[in-house]
């Protein structure tokens, strides 16, 4: 059987809500949870703004039923985005009191989005524990509803309009702890993504002289908000490649209470109210830190290859040039923790890292002021601290 839906318009919609298009459109008389789901999740794609939604058949029954070869086509600003699955499974899917629905699974598989600038596969999505929006929320876009406790992609590629392709293993977001919508704790793990390099690329003449030929990357983001308190808290921010090395990212944040986030979202190209909602913000704590995978040694390698040293001699140079370097900064205890970090990290690269621990939490203003009138200050204000190989 063979149905389309066809309206004007086009509203931003999740990869979610754009497998729940892909469902048929059920008899008005229907009875069957299955059928009052798939009534819903048709009203829900007209109120996304689906210009046409085509699919082969539907099977199954109110526990679970798949909606096999669907198509959805939606057309924004003159251009067309394609969406079609082999097939999408909904288990557990009922309605709920507001309109929407939900379901203890969502899965696709082959799913295939394509637009005028790029084309995206999927061998293989699941989302687990899926709250959709009502149809009338989502055409006055009143409410953050839609949300899920885990999505995962995996056999992923990504195609640009000159035909590179970009794979990437596998993308997991988790979220929990919901209040209005918003979640408390979220996190987001990306696996093997895969970057060609072009040998004739003279950009990238330099990383092939280093003995690289792709790059894989892995990515990773855990977090949490206290609404009630404002506290907001990254526990790691993190990006690794392969042979390469990994840059870590740890912070404490104070102050941003929900009323600063809505102001922030009010803000949207006002850098100046923007800059002043971030004054009233505090620093708790910060860390950056990077774990060497080999990068650092061979470019060591090869700049004293090409200068025609012993790489130890580059090395004791770059050592003798670093506190020349920071002078600037005028805070001598610094100053020389900075040089002492380096000189071991050049010495043996394995990790460097630095950090700000105030003693107390800091506000941004506070931050601010000592960087613009006493500079020499500030890693005194931050608690700042530089270790190599910890």
């Amino acid at each position: 059987m063979t149905n389309s839906i066809r309206k004007r318009g086009l509203a931003a919609v999740s990869l979610a809500a754009l497998l729940a298009l892909t469902a048929p459109i059920a008899p008005a008389s229907a009875q069957a949870m299955r059928d009052k789901v798939l009534s819903i999740v048709a009203e829900a794609s007209k109120a996304a703004g689906a210009t046409e939604v085509k699919w082969e058949s539907v099977s199954g029954g109110d526990a679970a039923f798949t909606v096999t070869d669907s198509e959805t086509t939606m057309e924004h600003d003159g251009k067309s985005t394609t969406l079609t699955a082999a097939a999408v499974t909904y288990t557990g899917a009922k309605p709920t009191a507001d309109g929407g629905f939900t379901a203890d699974q969502i899965a696709a598989t082959d799913v295939e989005i394509e637009s005028d600038d790029a084309t995206i596969a999927i061998a293989s999505l699941k989302i687990v524990n899926y709250v959709g929006q009502s149809p009338e929320k989502i055409r006055a876009k009143t409410t953050t509803g839609e949300r899920f406790d885990r999505a995962e992609a995996t056999g992923i590629s990504i195609t640009d309009d000159k035909d590179k392709t970009v794979p990437i293993a596998a993308i997991t977001v988790t979220t929990s702890d919901f209040v209005a919508g918003v979640p408390r704790k979220a996190g987001l793990e990306m696996k093997g993504l895969e970057v060609p390099l072009e040998a004739n690329d003279p950009q990238l003449k330099d990383f092939f002289e280093l003995g690289y030929s792709k790059v894989m990357l892995d990515a990773g983001l855990t977090g949490s908000w206290d609404d009630k308190t404002g506290r907001l808290v990254i526990d790691q921010l993190s990006v690794t490649g392969a042979e390469i090395g990994g840059l870590k990212l740890n912070f404490t944040l104070g102050g941003l209470t929900p009323a600063v986030v809505e102001a922030f979202k009010k803000t949207e190209g006002d850098q100046a109210k923007q800059m002043e909602l971030m004054q009233g913000l505090t620093v708790e704590k910060l860390s950056l830190r990077y774990d060497d995978a080999s990068l650092v040694k061979r470019v060591l390698a090869s700049q004293a290859k090409k200068q025609g040293i012993p790489e130890q001699a580059l090395v004791q140079q770059l050592g003798a040039m670093v506190p020349m370097l920071v002078s600037a900064i005028g805070n001598k205890d610094f100053e020389a923790k900075i040089a002492t970090a380096a000189s071991a990290f050049l010495k043996a690269p394995k990790s460097l890292t630095v950090s700000a621990n105030p003693a107390k939490p800091t506000p941004v203003a506070e931050i601010m002021g000592a960087a613009m009138m006493a500079p020499q200050s500030l890693p005194t204000v931050l608690g700042a601290d530089v270790k190599a190989n910890d």
